[in-house]
């Protein structure tokens, strides 16, 4: 039984326990919208889901682009996992779905990779040892000199926080249907920011990712260009598609096997396969379910709460910040005064006298009534949000 014991335990932690990953860097980043971490880009997406806008992953190849249809933008953000080529066919698929009338918005220090077309030249920019500094000193100081003139991607840009390793990139004339780039960002070595005509369709260049990662996106200006860009391509209401296909994301397959991978269960079935054995063996013994092996979170969420943050600062969203805590004040407030849940303020401040609390029903009703008020979409300033939540804190350290 012992030894038995110890083979489920090794199973278990073959298939739960994680070796230390290194910190991720810009030398080997992971750009997918899933990835919390600080080269991720989930911060971007999951702000402008919040704000209604119509956001979704793609988990599809660039060929079935198509079956949609054109009144889409689709968003690639480069580079993608090491051994992840993308195919001259997904590339061609791709500039033909643009040529048709989608829109693309490549953001790339290599843009070639997730474009396909040969006329992108680009110039690598910064010094090796650039690639594994951390945020704080990747920050070109210089950002604002590539202003290169005042279009709609370049409004509100002052206080820019490009990184160094944005490379430069040109636009080689061709025999397609390109138009003439403009160029937004840039400077003598070449663009940073470009935008042309392709087709009947649009594309956009962005030379650096560290303007829409975790890291960088709430640094300087770089929320408005990223605000900037995805207007450039849905002002008219249309989808915008993260390209999570060419991060190894891909909808293919058994959606089931899909849902389960990179998960510990197909190590949870094996001991169960296991187990039955042993059942069956023993003449129907009864035997303890196996424990798994604690798994450790060795993934700190504090920098994406950090960039969420900052991004719901930058984007005055003051209601979501009063949302995440007026509800629960107000469940804890009426269960320690015994009212009902949906009881209206008045009766929550008429209440009062059943606890001795340090507040006044009159300073009680006003912050209730405050709050739901804001809730409901009346403006509020930092100065009231701030007041009305030291309130709650207040009496919800004497509800204890």
């Amino acid at each position: 039984m012992a030894i038995v014991l110890g083979v489920l335990a090794g199973l278990s932690a073959l298939g739960s326990v994680e070796l230390e990953r290194e910190p991720e860097r810009e030398y080997q980043p992971v750009r997918s919208s899933y990835n919390a971490g600080p080269t991720g880009t989930r911060a971007f997406y999951q702000l402008l889901d919040e704000s209604g806008a119509p956001v979704a992953r793609w988990r599809e190849s660039f060929a079935s682009l198509a079956a949609g249809g054109t009144e889409a933008a689709l968003i690639t953000v480069g580079p993608f996992p090491l051994g992840e080529g993308v195919p001259e066919s997904e590339t061609r698929a791709l500039r033909e779905w643009v040529a048709a009338g989608g829109r693309a918005l490549v953001i790339s220090r290599w843009p070639r990779e997730q474009f396909g077309d040969p006329a992108i030249e680009v110039a690598r920019q910064g010094d090796s040892d650039d690639w594994g500094l951390p945020p704080e000193r990747l920050v070109d100081e210089r950002s604002d000199d590539l202003i290169a003139q005042p279009t709609g991607l370049a409004r509100g840009l002052r206080g820019l926080a490009v990184s160094r390793l944005a490379s430069r990139l040109r636009f080689r004339p061709a025999g397609d249907e390109k138009g003439a780039p403009v160029v937004h960002l840039g400077d003598g070595d070449g663009a940073v920011l470009a935008d042309f005509d392709y087709g009947r369709g649009r594309v956009i260049f962005l030379s650096d990712p560290f303007v829409v990662a975790n890291n960088g996106i709430a640094r300087g200006a770089n929320l408005a260009l990223a605000l900037n860009l995805v207007g450039a391509l849905g002002g008219d209401g249309r989808r915008i598609l993260f390209d999570e296909y060419h991060h190894g994301h891909r909808g293919e397959g058994n959606a089931l096997i899909g849902y389960f991978r990179g998960t510990p269960a197909p190590w949870l079935l094996a001991q169960g396969l296991l187990l039955a054995a042993l059942v069956g063996y023993s003449a129907g013994r009864r035997f303890a379910r196996p424990l798994p092996l604690p798994r450790e979170d060795r993934h700190s969420p504090l920098e994406f709460v950090g960039s969420m943050a900052s991004l719901q600062q930058a984007a005055e969203a003051r209601d979501l910040a009063l949302e995440n805590i007026y509800p629960r004040f107000k469940a804890k407030l009426t269960r320690a005064l015994g009212v009902p849940a949906r009881a209206r303020p008045p009766e929550i401040a008429a209440a009062l006298g059943r606890r001795r609390l340090d507040v006044a029903p009159a300073e009680l009703l006003r912050t209730l009534e405050e709050s739901e008020r804001a809730l409901a979409g009346e403006p509020i300033d930092d100065h009231r949000l701030v007041a009305l939540v030291a309130t709650m804190r207040r009496v919800s350290a004497q509800l204890r």
